[in-house]
């Protein structure tokens, strides 16, 4: 039965791909964002709207209740724009025109670091913009890789996969671990690993955060005191229609014994 269930969604995801890719691009981050949006006006009382907006009132952005749902309200549309136009991103943005697209604001040292690789490195980032398009700018000067878990789904697993929505990045399940051939393909390769440090984490240092005291994962450090390679702490912001930037924060992390 759940093999059948399975399929139906396979099914349900790519007759509704098939409809996407009808429509022109640039509609792509409008619709999306009218429909997170619209959604989160229907389901406002539920527990995941709730809790948005309870997140804002905590984080101290105002005091406000209503400012707080109006800015859950929008970072919702925001998010699902941002996921519409990712998912055409590599009709638009490919290795020999990204930069046309795509802008740095970054140390020139934490520029060659990424584009004229000597080794591999560490990319620390959230859940924070479009990397498909950054994924297409850095696969122009080395492999990037990025540890994530496979969908439960094989059916959907595959279709993504054959879609190439992750921009050319080779996924290393997070169920087998950053460890292995991966590591030594990393490291051979000049690779740069995405490691995501947003995730929730109930063990780690706790850090700073909008006026709390919050968790994050230490991996990122123990990689490079393990390897040395330089850590990149930055993201990737969408500006505008199919224009974005990426930012690198302050020089490259290199500990010194």
């Amino acid at each position: 039965m759940t093999r059948v269930l399975y399929y139906l969604q396979f099914l349900l995801l790519a007759g509704l791909w098939w409809l996407y890719r009808l429509m022109p691009v640039r509609w792509a981050y409008p619709i999306g964002w009218g429909v997170g949006a619209g959604l989160f006006t229907l389901l406002r009382r539920s527990k995941r709207a709730r809790t948005a907006v309870d997140n804002v009132l905590i984080a101290g952005i105002t005091k406000s209740r209503a400012q707080a749902y109006r800015i859950a309200r929008f970072s919702v549309g925001h998010f699902v724009g941002h996921v519409c136009e990712a998912l055409r991103v590599s009709d638009r943005v490919t290795k020999d025109n990204w930069r046309d697209h795509v802008t740095l604001e970054m140390d020139p040292e934490a520029e060659r670091l990424l584009f004229q690789p000597t080794g591999p490195i560490i990319l620390a980032t959230g859940h924070l913009g479009a990397w498909e398009a950054g994924i297409t700018a850095i696969t122009s000067a080395r492999p990037f890789f990025a540890v994530a878990r496979l969908m439960d789904n094989p059916y959907l697993q595959r279709f993504l996969n054959r879609h190439n929505f992750r921009g050319g990045a080779t996924i290393i399940p997070k169920q087998h671990g950053f460890r292995g051939d991966a590591m030594r393909r990393w490291r051979t390769q000049n690779a740069a690993l995405a490691i995501l440090f947003d995730q929730h984490c109930s063990n780690g240092v706790y850090v700073p955060f909008f006026g709390h005291r919050i968790p994050v994962y230490t991996s990122p450090a123990r990689l490079h005191l393990s390897t040395g390679a330089p850590i990149l702490v930055g993201g990737f912001l969408r500006t505008g229609p199919l224009r974005y930037k990426m930012v690198a924060v302050g020089k490259p992390i290199v500990a010194r014994p």
